[in-house]
């Protein structure tokens, strides 16, 4: 008997839509770990004055804001095709990419 096939052959698809929140959750894993060693000390140590924490938190908004853009259009440039004997992909935001692995 033969093993149903689980991604269409010769027809572009896209990768689980699971991608996006995850790569969200990293980064917000990985902005926490830097205000942690960072930005935590110097509030404690009373180095860190109001303007510069405005400063920071302004900052970390607008890369927020870019990132989680930029991670839907990633998402939105990646198709993958399966062939008989290699995978093809596409992606990119700003600069397009193509490949093709037999």
């Amino acid at each position: 008997m033969a093993e149903p096939e689980h991604f269409p052959r010769n027809v572009p698809f896209k990768p689980s839509a699971a991608f996006i929140p995850w790569f969200i959750i990293n980064y917000f894993l990985a902005v926490a770990l830097m205000l942690a060693c960072t930005s935590v000390p110097l509030l404690l140590s009373g180095g860190l004055d109001l303007f510069t924490g405005i400063a920071i938190l302004a900052g970390l908004v607008l890369i927020t804001v870019v990132f989680i853009t930029w991670t839907r259009l990633y998402y939105d440039s990646m198709f993958y095709e399966l062939h008989g004997d290699e995978l093809r992909w596409r992606r990119g935001v700003w600069f397009r990419t193509t490949g093709i692995v037999p």
